[in-house]
């Protein structure tokens, strides 16, 4: 079974504070690995996982497929202040 490592990496927090309002304070620059399990500490904010988690899920399992034109993926969370960026890992 293929199962590709994702790097998901925290490109930008569009507030004058470079810190998410939501709960989970999401900050610039943050890191997280999504493998078999999902992130540990400092822990992803659950509603930016759930946006990001279909096309992660769709990178881990597959080789690169012929519509991907681009090594990275940018996923903006559902509240509109984080952009992710996704990639597979080496």
């Amino acid at each position: 079974m293929i199962d590709h490592t994702i790097r998901c990496e925290v490109l930008e927090v569009r507030t004058g504070s470079g810190v998410c309002p939501g709960l989970a304070k999401t900050r610039q620059g943050e890191t997280y690995t999504f493998g078999a399990r999902t992130p540990a500490a400092p822990g992803i904010c659950v509603s930016a996982f759930n946006a990001l988690q279909p096309m992660a899920l769709a990178m881990r399992l597959t080789d690169k497929m012929s519509w991907e034109k681009q090594e990275t993926f940018d996923v903006t969370c559902p509240h509109g202040f984080v952009t992710y960026r996704i990639s597979r890992l080496p």
